[in-house]
């Protein structure tokens, strides 16, 4: 939740359990579970769309979201709209920030930036891992390295808020 943490369920939503009451800031804007061991999980905080919510950068958790720890090395306390694994794998790790786009290629322990701007949302190509998407400013932008450089896509319209999905069928 933007501005409520983040929740847990385990029996299907007939209740939910918060993780991140005791944490600095309840600002949620993205959770991401890695897809090796489930029991990590990573969280970027912070409000992106209203700013009701401080960001601290990226919260990781190694025992399913019971205890937390900072993985903002490089990146500082920045608002995390989105996070994202370009490969399936844990080590490798991109965060859409107010401040820009972050990598990261040791499992969130040091962040490089990769692009500046006020990005909000992530995505991957669905057949090519190599090739991302990301929004920012309502702007469209594409990298084709895995998320090591990016450029503006194309003339899309201006507009202030934007997100992205893809699919193998388009």
């Amino acid at each position: 939740s933007a501005s409520g943490g983040l929740w847990k369920t385990s029996n299907g939503g007939l209740a939910w359990q918060p993780l991140t009451d005791e944490l600095p800031t309840l600002g949620t804007s993205s959770a991401l579970v890695d897809p090796v061991n489930p029991s990590i999980v990573y969280l970027g905080t912070g409000d992106r769309d209203h700013n009701d919510a401080p960001g601290l950068g990226v919260m990781k958790s190694t025992d399913g979201g019971l205890t937390w720890s900072s993985a903002n090395s490089g990146m500082g306390n920045a608002i995390v709209g989105d996070l994202l694994f370009p490969l399936n794998s844990s080590i490798t790790l991109l965060a859409a920030t107010n401040a820009g786009i972050y990598r990261s290629q040791d499992a969130g322990n040091s962040w490089q930036q990769v692009a500046t701007g006020n990005f909000k949302d992530l995505d991957r190509h669905p057949l090519n891992p190599a090739i991302l998407y990301a929004t920012a400013s309502g702007r469209f932008y594409r990298s084709v390295d895995t998320g090591a450089t990016w450029q503006q896509a194309g003339n899309v319209p201006t507009v202030s808020r934007m997100v992205i999905a893809t699919s193998p069928a388009a």
